[in-house]
């Protein structure tokens, strides 16, 4: 059997659309609070400062090489934390398309926030955790 490997390039926009549906609902049964990743200089972290300009909401951290951290929504028992970068995100894509069936082109203009979450738990656990 030949194995088919499709490629598609994520702009900025999309992978802040994807986050801020996430952020907007998907995944606010299972995670409490999110926040951007900062240095101990209070800079984000992994952002260039040229592209701090562009950072105005936490979903644009992401895709201006920025992490967010992820708070379980029982964090005060659980002490559950996990972070997020563009690297995780996109594998959670790939993982997603390849579980639902959805192509990564038809993803961008079509998903919503069951989607969003679903990504998200695939990034973060690489598999899904939540229903």
């Amino acid at each position: 059997m030949a194995k088919i490997e499709v490629k598609h390039e994520f702009s900025n926009q999309d992978i802040q659309d994807i986050i801020a549906t996430a952020l907007e609902g998907g995944i606010n049964y299972w995670c409490g609070c999110v926040n951007r990743m900062l240095n101990s200089d209070g800079t984000l972290s992994g952002v260039l400062p040229e592209d701090r300009s562009n950072v105005h909401f936490k979903s644009d951290v992401i895709a201006f090489g920025g992490t967010l951290v992820m708070f379980d929504i029982d964090y005060a028992t659980t002490k559950q934390i996990w972070h997020l970068n563009a690297e995780k995100l996109l594998n959670g894509i790939a993982i997603f398309c390849k579980e639902s069936g959805v192509k990564m082109e038809e993803l961008i203009d079509n998903h919503d926030a069951a989607d969003a979450d679903q990504i998200v738990q695939y990034a973060l656990f690489g598999k899904l955790v939540y229903a």
